[in-house]
C-alpha cells in the first residue's frame, strides 16, 4: 500500500536549482516538507493542487536586511513580503538593539512568532557600532551568548567594526567564537576594505559581505572566499554595478539582499523579487536569478534543507505565471498556503527621548568661509568629503542656503550633547526634516535651512517619542510617529505607507530636483563606519582618517 501525503501539486514547471532548469514534474508535500519530487504511482494525497502549467520556484530569501528600515513591525512586514514571494529573511536587529539592548532583541523574537514568514536573526555584533557615537545600549559578548538558545538565531550579524577585528579586540573575537561554537557563522560588513583587509575578516571566519558597490569589489570578495549578497535597497542600489561580473562559473557565490528598504518601496517595486526581475532584465537567465534568490542565499547563511524544491527540503514555494516581468500568484511556507494574514502587533515600551536643543545650539561659528562639507551621493549611503566656500553672517556663523544645509545629531538617551555640521545635496529651499532613525545608534538627526523649523522638528520628535517629521518655513508639519523604539510603527502597513508618501510629497514641495528618499538618506548621515564624512552626536567624523575633525578647513 502506498503512502498518503498531505498535498500533491501537479501540472507545473518546477525549478531544479541544482541543474539550473525548469522541469515538468510534480511535488508531494507532507509535514511541512517536500516528501518527493516527481511523478509517482504509489503516492496519494489528501489534497491536490493543479498548478495549471505555471512556474514554481523556491520561496525567495532576503539574505540580509534590517526590519526596522521598513518602519514596520514584523507581523505587518510579513504581509508585504509574502505578496512578493519572500518566505525567509535574515535580519539584523541592530537598530532596536542600539536603542533598547536585550529587551529590544527579546521583542523582535517574540513579534516574529506572529507571522508565517521565516525570520532568522543574526545577533547585532556592534552595539554601539564604534565608540565615536553614543547609543542607548551596549551589547557585549556575554549579553548575546544566551540568545543562541533561541531557534530564531542564526549567527552573528554584519561585523562592521573592522578595527576591532584587526586589533584583536577580545570582546569582538569572543562574539565571533560564540557564534561558531553554537554552530553558526558571522556575516561581514566590508565597506571600503581592501583585498588585504578582507583577509583579516577571513582569518576569523567571517564569510559573507553585502557592501560591494562594484563588480571589482564583488570579485575581490569571491577571491577571498566570501559569499556576496548583491544589495538593492531604498538608498543602497548596487545591483546594476555588480551583475556584469556574475557568470555561470561563479554564480553560486552570489545571492540577493535589500539591507535597508522602506515599506513604501517594497510596495512600489518589490522586495527580493525586484532584485530577481532586475537581474533577468540585465540578461541573467531566470533559472540562475531564482537560484541566487533562494538556494544560494540559504547556503550562504548556513541553513539546511531550505531553498530547493526536492525531497527533504522545507516546502516554501512561489507560483508565478511568467518568468520575465513576473508577479507572485501564490505563496506557500512550510506546506501551508499563505493567504490573508491577520495578526496584532505586540506592544513595546520604548525609552524616552531625552535630547535637549535650543536655537543657540544651532549656531555654527566658522573661522573663515571655508568648511568641511558632507556631500550626499544619491542612491548610496557613502558620502563625499569636500572643502567648500559657504556663507557666514556678520558674527562669523554659518548661514544655510539652498545649497548648504545645517545638520545636527543630538544624543537622545541621556542628553550627552550634539554634533553640528554642513551638508550638501538635499537642495532644500526652506524648512527642516528630522528623524530618530540615525544609523547606527539612532540618536535624533535633523537637517534644515531654517533654524526655527529645526527646533520645531526637535520638539515634536521628543514629544511623540520618536519618528519622522518635516517642518516647512511656516511651522506646518507632516509626521510619522514610530511607537516602537522610535524606529518602527505599530500601525497597519497601509497607514504607514500613506504617511510616508505624505512626508515625501511634502519634501518635494520644499526641495528641488530630488529623486531619492530624503529620510532614509538622512538616517545614514550619522553612520561613521561608512565612508567618507559623517556626523555623530560627538561631532564631524572623517572615515578615511577614522577620527573626528574640526569643521574649519
Amino acid at each position: 500500500m502506498g503512502k498518503q501525503v498531505y498535498l500533491h501539486i501537479f501540472n507545473a514547471k518546477i525549478l531544479d536549482v541544482f541543474n539550473q532548469r525548469f522541469e515538468d514534474t510534480e511535488l508531494w508535500i507532507d509535514n511541512g516538507s517536500i516528501y518527493f519530487r516527481g511523478k509517482s504511482k504509489d503516492l496519494t494525497a489528501k489534497n491536490n493542487f493543479n498548478a495549471e502549467g505555471n512556474y514554481i520556484v523556491p520561496g525567495l530569501i532576503d539574505a540580509h536586511l534590517h526590519i526596522e528600515s521598513s518602519l514596520l513591525a514584523q507581523s505587518e512586514l510579513a504581509k508585504l513580503e509574502s505578496r512578493h514571494g519572500v518566505t525567509s529573511i535574515f535580519a539584523d536587529p541592530h537598530e532596536i538593539g542600539s536603542v533598547s539592548g536585550v529587551s529590544g532583541l527579546f521583542y523582535m523574537i517574540q513579534e516574529a512568532r506572529n507571522t508565517p514568514l521565516h525570520i532568522h536573526y543574526m545577533l547585532p555584533s556592534s552595539v554601539p557600532a564604534t565608540n565615536f557615537e553614543h547609543a542607548g545600549a551596549v551589547l557585549h559578548a556575554d549579553a548575546l551568548k544566551p540568545f543562541y538558545g533561541f531557534p530564531e538565531i542564526n549567527g552573528l550579524a554584519e561585523v562592521m567594526d573592522f578595527p576591532a577585528v584587526a586589533n584583536g579586540d577580545p570582546d569582538m573575537l569572543e562574539k565571533i567564537r560564540d557564534a561558531q561554537a553554537a554552530g553558526h557563522h558571522a556575516d561581514g560588513h566590508g565597506a571600503g576594505l581592501t583585498r588585504e583587509q578582507l583577509a583579516v575578516y577571513r582569518a576569523v571566519g567571517i564569510d559573507t559581505d553585502h557592501e560591494s558597490t562594484s563588480g571589482k569589489e564583488a570579485l575581490e570578495r569571491i577571491q577571498a572566499g566570501m559569499k556576496v549578497f548583491i544589495r538593492e535597497g531604498t538608498v543602497e542600489r548596487d545591483e546594476k554595478s555588480i551583475l556584469p561580473v556574475v557568470r555561470k562559473n561563479n554564480q553560486s557565490y552570489f545571492s540577493f539582499c535589500t539591507d535597508d528598504k522602506s515599506a513604501i518601496d517594497i510596495q512600489k517595486e518589490g522586495s527580493v523579487d525586484n532584485n530577481v526581475r532586475l537581474a533577468i532584465s540585465k540578461g541573467i537567465p531566470a533559472e540562475r536569478a531564482f537560484t541566487m534568490a533562494s538556494y544560494n542565499a540559504a547556503v550562504a547563511q548556513h541553513v539546511k534543507n531550505v531553498g530547493a524544491l526536492t525531497d527533504g527540503f522545507i516546502a516554501d514555494l512561489v507560483i508565478i505565471s511568467n518568468l520575465d516581468n513576473f508577479v507572485t500568484e501564490k505563496v506557500m511556507t512550510e506546506g501551508n498556503w499563505v493567504d490573508k494574514l491577520e495578526s496584532k502587533v505586540t506592544t513595546f515600551t520604548s525609552p524616552a527621548v531625552n535630547a535637549e536643543l535650543s536655537l543657540n545650539d544651532l549656531k555654527l561659528p566658522l573661522k573663515s568661509d571655508k568648511a568641511h562639507v558632507i556631500n550626499i551621493q544619491p542612491e548610496h549611503i557613502t558620502t563625499k568629503h569636500t572643502i567648500e566656500s559657504v556663507n557666514r553672517d556678520q558674527q562669523g556663523n554659518f548661514v544655510a542656503d539652498q545649497d548648504y544645509a545645517k545638520i545636527i545629531v543630538a544624543e537622545r538617551y541621556h542628553n550627552l550633547g550634539h554634533g553640528l555640521g554642513i551638508i550638501h545635496g538635499f537642495n532644500m529651499q526652506e524648512g527642516a526634516i528630522g528623524s530618530t532613525i540615525a544609523h547606527d545608534s539612532h540618536n535624533m538627526i535633523i537637517a534644515g535651512v531654517d533654524d526655527k523649523p529645526m527646533i520645531i522638528a526637535y520638539d515634536r520628535l521628543k514629544r511623540m517619542g520618536g519618528g519622522m517629521i518635516l517642518v516647512d518655513k511656516n511651522g506646518f508639519t507632516r509626521e510619522l510617529p514610530l511607537e516602537i523604539a522610535g524606529l518602527m510603527s505599530d500601525k497597519p502597513y497601509q497607514e504607514v505607507i500613506a504617511k510616508q508618501k505624505s512626508l515625501k510629497g511634502a519634501f518635494a514641495k520644499i526641495s528641488k530636483g530630488i529623486d531619492f528618499d530624503p529620510f532614509l538618506t538622512l538616517s545614514f548621515m550619522a553612520l561613521p563606519v561608512i565612508p567618507s564624512l559623517k556626523i555623530t552626536d560627538q561631532g564631524l567624523f572623517d572615515f578615511d582618517q577614522f577620527k573626528f575633525i574640526d569643521i574649519n578647513a
